[in-house]
């Protein structure tokens, strides 16, 4: 039978299929507790007279079953799609049964929760393809509840009541022509919108297929584009820098700028080349590093005394909080030294001369990490949102700094991101910005929370 259908799911893949199913299965157990819940509920306070032992021993049936779909989803699982809902359809088939077994000896159609049956058809709708499965278990649905009915009222099998009185045949007639379009007309609506949800999801899916495709040949031209940019920039900045070495004080003092000029812009288009390197190799994966315990203020320390050329340059005060005892934490070094590096140098280029840029470290029960702060030329509120954008450059950056790629804070998001730390921003336009780096603390980390100011470098 499955055999006919192209199977058009709304899942992604077997396993999604399978955590459907096993939600189906939990399902089941509410409604074993429900079953029974109720019995004594019915016996002691509405004092019906109905075979609650029956009740009880098709709940202990109900529970079995659902062991075994259990063990089945835990321990068995099967190798295809079709039998995943070949597996489906059986239970959706049991469910039916048991329902009418129980609505049988709970008062029949007298008892409004005979509308119970409605639940398997909209599941049956929602999880099995086509219209063909779904239409049969409606149909077995309605036949089931008619047969009983019919059985019941011709007194073939005993009837159990909820009141007094027989059933009279126009309320027989009324409560299964109410069943039979509560029954099909649901099963039109939900199979109207699983078609439109499935449509839909198969558009967004092809879509997603091609983005993402598109993105991975970006990256590749990216990268590509990179790499061939590194070689002819190498020559140039080392022909320029020969240029101004071997000329000695030949070239005119104008020319002598110049050549210098074009040596420094080379070196920043440079870096630049071998940051878009650096996201690209990250986000494809290329790169594989290993944690490592290491002392954390050490470690910074050695960061942050890379940069004090580049603050001596700027006539900028750098400064750090040194804590006293050591701190244990386990990071990947190289991925770490790449966010560090980013917001102290981030911080250093954009605080004009005789600024002040603050790396403190700090503390807490719960993590660790560390802050960049600066007295630069500071974010806009519109522009705080935008920052972690590709390409994106605020218009004071621009001004104060030409060449850029905006890049450098995506890598320090998606780094972040990966080694399962945060990172938060706070700024004021024209008066600075704080980056702050936080990670959750491991138990082996020793805590303290003295600090001290100690100045690494100034103009």
């Amino acid at each position: 039978m499955f055999s006919q259908f192209k199977i058009i799911t709304p899942f992604h893949t077997i396993e999604a299929m399978r955590t459907r199913l096993a939600w189906y299965v939990n399902l089941r157990w509410l409604t074993i507790f429900a079953i029974l819940a109720v019995v004594p509920l019915g016996q002691r306070l509405l004092n019906f007279d109905l075979p609650y032992h029956m009740i009880i021993l098709i709940a202990s049936v109900l529970l079995w079953l659902n062991v075994s779909y259990f063990m089945l989803c835990r321990y068995m699982p099967r190798k295809n799609m079709v039998q995943e809902l070949i597996f489906a359809q059986v239970q959706i088939v049991g469910d039916l049964l048991i329902v009418s077994l129980l609505i049988h000896f709970s008062g029949g159609i007298e008892n409004p929760f005979f509308f119970l049956y409605i639940v398997q058809v909209i599941l049956s709708a929602i999880m099995l393809p086509g219209h063909r499965l779904p239409v049969i278990n409606a149909v077995l649905a309605a036949v089931l509840i008619t047969v009983w009915t019919l059985l019941e009222y011709m007194q073939w099998v005993p009837a159990y009541t909820l009141g007094e009185a027989r059933m009279s045949k126009p309320y027989i007639v009324t409560a299964l022509a109410a069943f039979y379009i509560t029954n099909f007309a649901g099963l039109y609506i939900i199979q109207t919108f699983m078609i439109r949800y499935r449509h839909l999801k198969e558009l967004i899916d092809k879509k997603n297929r091609l983005l993402e495709k598109s993105i991975r040949e970006r990256k590749t031209i990216f990268r590509y584009a990179a790499h061939e940019l590194k070689s002819p920039l190498g020559v140039i900045k080392s022909t320029l820098q020969a240029v101004r070495v071997l000329s000695g004080d030949i070239l005119p003092p104008e020319v002598a700028d110049m050549v210098l000029r074009g040596e420094n812009r080379s070196a920043q288009v440079m870096e630049m080349v071998n940051e878009m390197i650096a996201i690209t190799r990250y986000n494809q994966g290329v790169e594989k590093h290993v944690p490592e315990w290491i002392d954390f203020q050490d470690w910074l320390n050695q960061v942050v005394e890379l940069q004090r050329d580049f603050a001596l340059t700027k006539r900028i005060h750098l400064q750090m909080c040194r804590i006293p005892e050591p701190i244990r934490v386990r990071i990947d070094k190289i991925d770490m030294e790449r966010v560090a590096r980013n917001l102290v140098n981030n911080a250093l280029r954009y605080t004009p001369e005789g600024g002040e840029v603050v790396v403190k470290p700090f503390l807490s029960p719960l993590s660790f990490g560390f802050s960049v702060r600066d007295s630069g030329i500071g974010i806009a509120r519109k522009d705080l949102k935008k920052i972690f954008n590709e390409f994106y450059r605020a218009a004071n950056a621009k001004e104060m700094e030409r060449v850029g790629t905006g890049l450098g804070l995506i890598l320090v998001k998606e780094i972040m991101r990966r080694n399962g730390g945060t990172i938060r921003v706070k700024s004021t336009l024209g008066k600075g910005s704080v980056f702050t780096i936080e990670f959750p603390l491991t138990p082996a980390a020793h805590l303290t929370s003295n600090t001290e100011i100690v100045k690494i470098g100034s103009g």
